[in-house]
């Protein structure tokens, strides 16, 4: 999803004050991992789906060193947004990390283990946004 139509959406969709700020933390978390080159990035909305949060960030890249360099951006621009992981899964040599932010659960996986997982796959029912700036 570009800027535009990151803006427009926000503009045509109503959210509370809460869905806004959850959506914004969903938003920089995958331009962190977009601007660390992580591939394929996508916002899953959960808000009806589940009650545990409301967005999942799915990201890849190609090695595990890739992915841990996207988990440590997205980890210091959300730390710069004032938020702090409540949870983190970021084990040396793992093909899938994983970062919860209570309202917004980020995922990060190896091109194999994200085609192996197919974690948006499972939530198909759930609005996607493919991001892209």
């Amino acid at each position: 999803m570009s800027r535009d139509e990151s803006a427009m959406r926000r503009e045509t969709t109503e959210y509370s004050d809460g869905e806004a700020l959850t959506y914004e933390m969903a938003t920089t978390v995958a331009r962190a991992a977009s601007e660390m080159f992580a591939k394929d990035v996508i916002i899953v909305d959960l808000r009806d789906a589940v009650s545990y949060t409301d967005y999942f960030v799915i990201a890849s890249a190609e090695t595990d060193r890739q992915t841990r360099r996207v988990a440590q951006e997205v980890i210091e621009k959300m730390s710069e947004a004032g938020y702090r992981p409540r949870s983190r899964r970021l084990d040396e040599g793992t093909a899938w990390i994983s970062l919860d932010y209570i309202d917004v659960v980020v995922h990060i996986f190896t091109d194999e283990a994200r085609d192996y997982y197919r974690l948006e796959s499972l939530w198909r029912s759930a609005p996607q946004e493919h991001w892209e700036e």
